[in-house]
């Protein structure tokens, strides 16, 4: 499970970096593949016409299809670490970016996700001052209500709900 320290200190830039390191791989298969079909296969076939050049052509197809397989396994390899870059670029973005609120704010973020807060004072008269204190991590769960089709939040007794479907149409005899 990844943890919010996990997903700060993330460096997209190392996986970017082993996927094309991957792509590499799978170009230099490919490359290969076409040499054994385009340059050694195609030769072998054009000059020798005997059981081991059967045999020899029957390997060397094996190896194409191999080297084939690597090219295509390795450019899965290359996908996933690029999407996965591209995936917690914005997650990553939004909580660097509540961090360095939480800190303008004089908050501090605790290693399990709580946060401390200090005490606050009244900007009008008619307020209380607020006390110091901490908030719990949230520990799981969605944190908007997407279940009411609304975006924001609120508590599942204030959930806007549509109105209830009437049942099917009773038919009207004449």
């Amino acid at each position: 499970m990844m943890t919010w320290q996990h997903l700060k200190d993330l460096k997209r830039t190392e996986y970017e970096e082993a996927a094309d390191g991957w792509g590499e791989v799978s170009s230099r298969a490919y490359a290969a593949k076409e040499r054994v079909e385009n340059e050694i296969l195609a030769k072998l076939r054009d000059t020798q016409t005997a059981k081991t050049a059967d045999a020899a052509l029957g390997d060397l197809s094996r190896l194409a299809r191999n080297y084939q397989y690597i090219h295509a396994e390795c450019g899965l390899v290359r996908t996933a670490l690029n999407a996965f870059a591209t995936e917690v670029a914005t997650p990553q973005s939004r909580l660097r970016s509540a961090l360095e609120d939480a800190e303008a704010l004089g908050f501090t973020v605790h290693q399990d996700g709580s946060v401390s807060y200090p005490a606050g004072t009244p900007s009008s008269p008619y307020l209380k001052p607020t006390d110091a204190g901490t908030a719990a991590p949230h520990t799981g769960g969605p944190l908007l209500l997407r279940s009411c089709g609304s975006a924001t939040r609120h508590s599942r007794a204030s959930c806007p709900r549509p109105p209830a479907r009437a049942g099917p149409t009773p038919r009207r005899s004449l």
